[in-house]
């Protein structure tokens, strides 16, 4: 399995009840909080978990999320999305915050700095934390049955034709089944449509080649398999909360 995560942005930021409230987004990143002062909240499809400092935080992606705080709160933060499928997969399929001791308070502390200006032996410490979050939180799962890993095929041939939209049969017949028992077996497994699934990682390239910055907004969304570069900045402003443009730019909205 690839271990290899996107940073895709972070920080610390002042929250009030005015700035920080919001209302059954959908977000398909996940995130780390590390709280410094005061306290909120954040539920995952409903269910809520209250935020206190000196711990630290995993919110699973693909999920609704809701947050608040009814006084100040401050957190350093940051967003990352898994290049695995089977990763990627198998966060979502969290039903809750997690919450960890931070004991990596001196690598939270600096992600501010770190994403105004990263240098190469913080990237190597921040990756670091974010694996050893994941690795952790995935001991907490359920180990896979083997009705999911005997879908693995099927993944890696969706992230290798993800720009292309295969048909559903012809993703069926990397595992021998109809499509109609795929898609069964897939939304079990996963709590995703393969429809939904490949537009998440479709996404989620895209979000990494405007990060880069090497590729223009047409040439990114051709590259994703788009041929309407207006389609593409309208589909990626719904899921992503922010325009390609603004991301490639690094105009995106920075906040937790």
């Amino acid at each position: 399995m690839d271990t290899t995560v996107t940073l895709i942005q972070g920080g610390n930021t002042r929250c009030t009840p005015a700035n920080w409230r919001g209302s059954g987004e959908w977000c398909d990143v996940a995130k780390l909080y590390a709280p410094t002062a005061g306290t909120a909240w954040v539920a995952v499809d409903g269910r809520r978990t209250m935020l206190h400092p000196g711990q630290l935080y995993l919110i699973p992606p693909h999920h609704r999320l809701t947050h608040g705080t009814d006084k100040e709160f401050v957190v350093d933060w940051l967003h990352f999305q898994p290049l695995s499928s089977l990763l990627d997969a198998r966060l979502s399929k969290l039903a809750a915050v997690q919450s960890f001791a931070n004991r990596w308070s001196p690598i939270t502390m600096a992600l501010a700095e770190f994403f105004r200006q990263p240098t190469p032996s913080m990237t190597c410490r921040v990756q670091a934390l974010v694996l050893d979050v994941v690795g952790e939180t995935l001991e907490r799962i359920p180990a896979e049955s083997g009705r999911g890993e005997r879908l693995l095929p099927a993944l890696r041939f969706m992230d290798d034709h993800v720009t292309t939209a295969p048909r559903l049969a012809a993703i069926a017949r990397k595992v021998n089944l109809s499509p109609e028992h795929f898609h069964r077996l897939f939304r079990e497994q996963f709590q995703t449509t393969p429809f939904e699934y490949l537009l998440r990682r479709r996404l989620a390239k895209a979000h990494r080649l405007l990060l880069e910055g090497g590729l223009s907004v047409k040439e990114v969304a051709a590259a994703c398999g788009y041929d309407d570069p207006y389609y593409f900045s309208r589909i990626f402003r719904q899921r992503q909360g922010a325009t390609p443009r603004d991301v490639r730019l690094g105009k995106a909205a920075h906040h937790p």
